[in-house]
């Protein structure tokens, strides 16, 4: 009798010490588990409205770019580039310069939420300059292109999507 008894307390000591070590060891959290912040790359990558964005940002190899810094970005959707008038192949097809150039045109240095940018001229990443103005009824415009959707957040900046492709003219 004696012995069932000490075998059963053996297997209720060897359950609690399993059950304690696997839970000690299955918390553990290791890099590969953790899900990272998506950057501006990643957002226009994984949104099928920026597909022709996509194409020019990958030809121009600026994704890495759009990965680091904190940035405002201007980005004309799908429906911006053909009302527009402008292709990827149109761009693609230009100097790598000018390719980059005209992405960088609809990026500023720094991260403004919609509420927070600044009227008047502001530098852009291709060191040309874009209007925003904003209008009685809270409409924003960047060199006339109507900001569409406001304030889609990155880990490393924000994305404000535009109606039209900016231009300097």
């Amino acid at each position: 009798m004696k012995k069932i008894n000490f075998v059963s307390r053996y297997r209720a000591f060897f359950l609690i010490a399993v059950l304690f070590s696997g839970t000690i060891f299955s918390c553990s959290e290791s890099d590969k588990d953790l899900v990272k912040p998506k950057t501006i790359t990643d957002v226009i990558f994984e949104n099928e409205q920026f597909s022709i964005l996509k194409e020019i940002i990958v030809s121009t190899k600026m994704g890495d770019a759009l990965r680091t810094d904190e940035l405002t970005v201007f980005a004309p959707n799908n429906a911006a580039f053909l009302s527009s008038g402008v292709s990827a192949g149109s761009i693609t097809s230009q100097t790598p310069d000018s390719a980059m150039s005209f992405v960088k045109y609809h990026i500023l240095g720094k991260r403004y939420e919609f509420a927070s940018l600044k009227t008047g001229e502001n530098k852009a990443l291709n060191k040309g300059y874009l209007k925003i103005l904003k209008t009685a009824d809270s409409t924003i415009t960047v060199n006339r292109a109507v900001i569409i959707t406001k304030n889609i957040n990155a880990a490393n900046g924000v994305i404000h999507v535009v109606d039209r492709v900016l231009t300097e003219k």
